[in-house]
């Protein structure tokens, strides 16, 4: 199915099509038969100008690299952050890959749930864990409105907020779950009712 797709791809047909004009080229000018390496070098450009075709999905963002996202933040800072970051990492991504990931048929398109989802992935829990791994260790603030916090109390209040979040989100897809539960048990309440040999 890869190789399938790769053949029938835009990057495929242009390294195709500049591979063949190299070809041309290599028979038209007799160079000899080192000519014949303009096929590759050709066909290598072409490929290369063209970007790979983005996954494209109703949700505004791929689910696969969502989940990928998260469970690269966890590698990238094991052993580098105290382990009560590591396990409020873990619980957000937990969350994010078990309760919200396999069920995101249940948000609508364009809601405020995607777009946190997203956004967390790809860009507060990212950026939060860069800019406490940039501090020095045991930073102590003393800017504006920090009142003298160590940097590890406010990466871990950014972690409780995102995890917070998720967990809401997670609970917006349970609930629209038990709504379809129910609607279906009341269409068939509803049929049952109109049976001409139904009771009453």
């Amino acid at each position: 199915m890869v190789v399938a797709n790769y053949l029938t791809s835009r990057r495929n047909l242009a390294g195709s099509f500049l591979a063949l004009l190299g070809l041309l080229l290599a028979l038209v000018d007799p160079v000899g038969p080192q000519g014949f390496i303009l096929v590759p070098v050709f066909y290598a450009i072409g490929a290369a100008l063209l970007p790979a075709k983005r996954e494209l999905s109703r949700y505004g963002f791929s689910p696969s690299r969502a989940q990928q996202a998260l469970a690269d933040e966890i590698g990238a800072v094991s052993g580098r952050v105290p382990p009560e970051v590591i396990s409020r990492v873990q619980l957000i991504e937990l969350t994010v890959r078990t309760q919200i990931l396999p069920r995101l048929d249940c948000l609508p398109v364009g809601s405020r749930e995607l777009y946190l989802v997203e956004r967390t992935a790809f860009e507060d829990l990212p950026t939060a864990l860069d800019a406490y791994l940039r501090l020095p260790q045991g930073y102590v603030s003393s800017g504006p409105g920090s009142r003298g916090r160590p940097a590890i109390d406010v990466l871990l209040k950014e972690l409780d907020v995102m995890d917070a979040e998720m967990r809401l989100v997670a609970a917006k897809v349970q609930r629209a779950d038990m709504d379809r539960l129910l609607a279906h048990e009341r269409f068939l309440l509803d049929r049952s009712a109109t049976r001409p040999d139904s009771p009453g």
